[in-house]
Formats: structure tokens, sequence, C-alpha cells
């Protein structure tokens, strides 16, 4: 049989291993048992990753989205926090300090600049008390009286002369260009406003906050109304945010949910919304609110809902109340879309067989799958909230004085824009890069949660 077996040759075909020369090639060493360390090794458990976890690993890698998340928590920071570290107030007037611009010249230079402006627009004098009492003596030579009328027409006469002596000599103090003066001495800007008596103080040793982006016409620092205003954007962002996911989220998935008749009845009252200008709604609701909002305000007592809607004002308050009224039908549209498709999956159809009622699948089942599309949305929807928030301020029907706004803040700036072009482009620029930050980090955030763009 040995031999036999000898003479038994592998087809080179075979898919079979040949067990006789791997026995032979294995050592006693080779049957011992496996050590701890080898067994860890040999089958190596890896960490679960959730939903959330791997939608951060894919946000993380997005460059642009990671910058402008760090420039929302740098505004947020600026809106909220820089007002307590400033010590001017939004609506404090700086006596001494209007239409200051974001930087200054030192004391030392202004005095040199004054002298040399008063130097170039140096004239001759005339006294007039000399010319009365020389011609009071003329007429006493001659006899003649002299009255009180004569006295008048000298002085009037000299007044005249002087005026026709400073418009016919040199260039008067207005006429004087003191920018191209100051480049002629080589005076030089330094950061930073200050008003005259401000850097007196500081040159006595006492410590006075910079206007860092100057003062409007009033003296009020402008860094602090740009946060100010800040504050109020963002807060109008993200409260009516809250408003659109709170209603949207919820009138979506009962409209898809329920499906038929009802989410034809449903769909038609969004298509209708659709059709309601915003601008007039938050007009007219402002206006039929103003009056009841006024009388409550000025009734007897004293309450904190007073006082805070006193400082949000009639229009601010009818803004709310139109996000809450129109601005959520977007949102409902994309839930209703996401739960026509989640409500056929079978842990839905399981979850109906156990009894559950069609709330707590709702609430337990479809939005909580849905929760990517509603974070999404409702991020986007905050750049959408500030920007008509800033543009209702702007044509004055936003935020009420002396409350600023970045849109107002704009407004404000349209009467000086040639000659105080910095009150104009500071709210400006401020507005501009939170929409986009919050644009921006919306679209990462899309692509972070969308399971299709997985890798």
């Amino acid at each position: 049989m040995a031999e036999q077996k000898k003479k038994m040759k592998r087809c080179p075909v075979s898919m079979q291993p040949d067990i006789e020369n791997l026995l032979n090639d294995l050592s006693p060493d080779d049957f011992s048992k496996a050590s701890k360390e080898e067994k860890d090794d040999f089958i190596q458990d890896r960490k679960s990753v959730s939903y959330w976890k791997d939608a951060w690993r894919r946000l993380k890698k997005n460059v642009v989205a990671m910058v402008a998340l760090g420039v929302i928590v740098l505004l947020f920071l600026f809106a909220f926090l820089g007002p307590v570290l400033v010590p001017y107030g939004y609506d404090e007037f700086n006596k001494g300090a209007e239409n200051l611009y974001p930087y200054h010249y030192t004391l030392e230079d202004q005095q040199k600049l004054d002298a040399e402006i008063a130097s170039r627009t140096k004239t001759d004098v005339v006294d007039v008390d000399e010319m009365i009492a020389k011609a009071k003596e003329e007429a006493e030579a001659k006899g003649e009286k002299f009255t009180k009328k004569d006295e008048a027409v000298i002085r009037a006469q000299a007044k005249v002369a002087a005026k026709k002596g400073n418009s016919s000599g040199s260039d008067s103090e207005e006429e004087i260009d003191q920018d191209a003066l100051r480049k002629e001495l080589g005076i030089k800007k330094h950061l930073f406003g200050y008003s005259q008596k401000e850097l007196e103080r500081k040159a006595s040793g006492e410590k006075v906050f910079p206007h860092v982006f100057g003062t409007d016409m009033y003296g009020r620092d402008i860094l602090v109304r740009v946060m100010y205003g800040a504050r109020v954007s963002m807060s109008v962002g993200v409260f009516a945010a809250l408003l659109v996911l709170v209603i949207g989220a919820v009138y979506g998935a009962i409209s898809g949910y329920c499906g038929g008749k009802v989410d034809a009845v449903m769909q038609r009252i969004v298509e209708l919304i659709y059709a309601v200008p915003e601008m007039l709604v938050v007009l007219l609701i402002a206006t039929a609110m103003k009056p009841i909002l006024t009388e409550y305000v000025n009734s007897a007592g004293n309450s904190p809902m007073k006082s805070f809607v006193s400082v949000l004002g009639p229009n601010l308050i009818s803004m709310f109340i139109a996000f809450g009224m129109l601005y959520w039908v977007t949102m409902s549209r994309i839930i209703r879309g996401q739960v026509l498709q989640l409500k056929q999956q079978e842990y839905v159809t399981a979850a109906r067989a156990l009894g559950a009622s069609g709330g707590r699948i709702i609430r337990r089942h479809l939005l909580p799958n849905c929760i990517g599309q509603i974070v999404v949305t409702t991020c986007l929807q905050i750049p959408s909230a500030i920007f008509l928030e800033s543009f209702l301020s702007y044509l004055g029907v936003g935020v009420s004085a002396p409350l600023p706004s970045l849109g107002s803040m704009a407004t404000d700036a349209l009467g000086g824009m040639y000659t105080y072009t910095y009150r104009l482009i500071v709210p400006s620029v401020i507005l501009s890069v939170m929409i986009l930050a919050f644009n921006l980090f919306g679209d990462g955030l899309r692509d972070a949660l969308d399971p299709k763009l997985k890798k």
C-alpha cells in the first residue's frame, strides 16, 4: 500500500492542497497553544463609529467648512462677549468725540499742524479802537462833535475791510488741504481714534479705551454699536431658525406620514403660504401691532416683559411672527419628502404592527432618521433670516432706535458716505462675513451628513 501511495502522483490542475507535504513541513511547536498576546493580535476589535462621529470626521476634512465654523465662533464671541470688555454703551454720547476716524494724530503733531495753519492764514488785524480815537481827535480839531453814529460807522467799515482782506489774501483755515499739509510736514496716522481731551488724559497717564472703529456724528462708539448689531442679527437668525425647525419639521412629518387627502390638503395650504409676499406681511403685522404694544408698554406697572418688548419694538416682534407664519414651508416640504420614503421601511411597518401610534412612530422613528436634513436646513435658514432682518432695518422697519442693527447703521452712514466712508464699510463687511460663514458651514454640514456622499 505504501508503495502504491508513492507511485500516486498529484494532478497538476487539482485545487486540493497537498496535505502530506504540508504535514511533513510542520513541527511539534506549531501545534502548541497560542499565547494571550497572539490571541489579542489575531482578532482586533475595532471601535464602532456612530453616524454623528462619522459625520464629524468627514466635516473636519472639509477645510472651508472648518474655517467658516471658526469665523462663526469668533463672531459669537465678538457679539456677545465683546460689549462686556468695552466701557462704552451703544447709546452713550461721548461729548467732544464726535466724528472721529479709526485713526488719530499725536498731540505734538496736532500742535505742529495748528501752528502751520495759523502761520499761513495770518492777516493784518485792524485796531478798531485806534481808528475811533484818531477820528475823534480829527473831529475835535475841526470843532465838530463825534457822535455814537460816527463810531458805529467806523466799526462797520473796519469789519467789512477785515472780511475783504481775508477773502483776497492767503487761503483761510477751511480752504487749506489739511491732509496734504500733514503729508508735507511728515505727520503720520496712528491706529484707533482719540479725541483731543482723550489724548490729553492719555498723556497724563490715565488709561483711555480707544475708539477702534471711530465714532459717529453723536460721538457714539462704532465698535460697540457693531457688536450689538451683530448680536441682534445673530439672535434673530437663531431664533427664526428654531421657529422654522419646530413648525416645519412637525408639519412636514404629519403631512408625509398621513398621506392621502390629509397630505393633499396640507400641501395646498403650503402652496398658499408660498404665494404670500413676506415683506407685505411684516409691514402689515408691524402696523397692526404698534398701537397695541405701545399701549402695553405705557400701561401702569413695571415688569421685565415690558422692558423686553420696549427694547425689541413692534417691527422686530412682527418679524418673529412673520417667521413663524411663513418661513417654515421649505422645511416642511423637505421633511415631508423624506418621511414619504422612510414610512415604507420595515421598521416602521413593524412598529405599526406592534400597535405603536402615529405620533410615537413620527417621534421615535421618522424624525430621528431625518435629523441630517433637519440640521442642514436649519443651519441654512440662519443666513436668510439675518439678511431679512438687516434689509428691513436698512429700510427703517427693523429694530427700533436707539438699538443698533447692521442694516440701520448702513442707512445712517449713507448721509456721510464720501466723508466718513468707514461708517458704511465696517457694518457691511461684518454682515457679509457673517452670512458667508453660515452659508459655507451649512454647505459643509450638508456634505458631511449626506449618507450618499460617504467615502
